[in-house]
């Protein structure tokens, strides 16, 4: 259970008031919301892309981050900033000693920006195995000749009678599209996938691979490209084959805080027996938690503003920059405008002279109508609102523009095991 103690310690008295109350609120939603812990028979598993995780949030959101985390029994994270992990220590330190954590190190260069991935897990309940490490492709599996923009990190854990390995990834967004398709990261998610299954293959343990694919949806070729694998026959039709397994639940959970985009997924490719179930859409529950309905919510932003001003104020500086340079450009082509106007009416008149007389002598070439000038737009010179940068940007570096997604597994197997050694009886 999270540690509270050093809340006591807040000297700003509404500060202190608001954190409290923030907290109840949080802890009624995630009780509502995320089925309750069970010492054996399930495990509650989670990923959260947290936005750029470093030493670069106010003191009371380590306290809403433990908080998310605690209510789960491994918390996968991305974007932890590897250069800058007293963010993720202080979240350590309020969850207690009964966590504990394995992180990647950084990656380097423009791509990576030292982002490294943690597992973050609750030690009364998940053990961890001994196998940390980084999937670096052979040559022979190189895309394009390079590697992963963010190298997927991969861990053993075990949980009651379920031995498993997670694997994540922050699969590189992109800049080259081909028919609308970023092609570095279809690529990143066809090779990860393919490589893990091709590994399990000698590997007597489920696999389940999660994180931040940026997929924008469950329909098509990015979420495709990692559920299932499609091959031509000779005869030329098409047939498809499973790769990993995304419940139902999980898929109509979209987890950017517009609700739209599901870039987060988890995803399976189980060795068990037949069974033992893992998930069953009809016992085990997933979702993506929300705390924007208990923590800087909307509402809040004015509470907020103090923390944010400066940035507002640089904001407002630069927009009034910005309106100057485009209320000179639309001067300019005010004027531009009012000289074209002036020519197309004088030529209007010519036209229509010379029209009128070809229509009454059906002499020569008929006379083409002048072009009409466009007149400018006027530039919106209305200035961003102070909520919008609260809502759109500032809140989400105290939390992250992602929500954590979430799946509820059955890992006691004692009954499937014990029915078993009955039967080879």
């Amino acid at each position: 259970m999270a540690s509270y103690k050093k809340i006591k310690k807040i000297e700003d008295e509404s500060a202190k008031v608001r954190v409290v109350e923030r907290l109840l609120e949080l802890r009624k939603q995630l009780s509502a919301q995320v089925p309750e812990k069970t010492a054996t028979q399930t495990l509650l598993l989670a990923t959260w892309n947290i936005r750029e995780f470093g030493d670069n949030r106010l003191p009371e959101s380590s306290y809403y981050i433990a908080e998310i985390i605690d209510h789960f029994d491994i918390v996968v994270i991305q974007e932890v900033n590897s250069k800058e992990i007293g963010g993720l220590e202080s979240v350590l330190s309020i969850l207690g000693d009964n966590w504990s954590y394995v992180m990647s190190d950084g990656v380097e260069g423009s791509a990576g920006g030292n982002e490294a991935m943690a597992f973050v897990y609750n030690t009364n309940k998940v053990k961890f195995t001994g196998l940390a490490g980084e999937l670096v492709l052979p040559d022979s599996k190189l895309m394009g000749g390079v590697q992963f923009a963010r190298t997927p990190f991969m861990v053993s854990f075990r949980a009651g009678w379920f031995d498993f390995k997670l694997c994540t990834v922050h699969i590189y967004y992109g800049k080259d599209t081909v028919k609308g398709i970023y092609q570095r990261r279809l690529k990143e998610i066809q090779t990860v996938s393919d490589f893990l299954l091709k590994r399990q293959q000698s590997d007597d343990v489920s696999y389940i691979l999660l994180g931040d694919f940026n997929i924008p949806d469950t329909k098509g070729e990015y979420f495709n490209a990692l559920v299932e694998e499609r091959t031509k026959t000779k005869s030329g039709k098409e047939k498809s084959k499973e790769k990993f397994f995304i419940p139902e639940e999980i898929r109509r959970h979209p987890t950017d805080l517009g609700h739209v985009s599901h870039y987060d997924q988890i995803a399976f490719s189980l060795k068990l027996d037949r069974s033992m179930v893992l998930y069953d859409d009809d016992k085990q529950k997933a979702g993506a938690f929300n705390f924007t309905e208990t923590v800087y919510k909307p509402e809040d932003w004015e509470v907020y503003l103090p923390f944010y001003q400066e940035s507002y104020d640089k904001m407002i500086e630069n927009e009034k920059a910005s309106f100057a340079k485009k209320l000179a450009k639309y001067a300019q082509d005010k004027e531009r405008f009012e000289k074209n106007w002036k020519k197309y009416e004088e030529d209007l008149a010519e036209y229509q002279k010379r029209n009128e007389e070809y229509k009454k002598t059906k002499e020569g070439t008929k006379p083409k109508s002048p072009t009409k000038p466009k007149e400018p737009s006027e530039p919106n010179t209305a200035h961003t609102p102070p909520e919008k940068l609260f809502t759109g940007s500032w809140r989400t570096f105290q939390m992250s523009d992602h929500l954590p997604l979430w799946v509820e597994l059955k890992i006691d197997f004692s009954d499937q095991y014990l029915k078993k050694q009955k039967t080879a009886e």
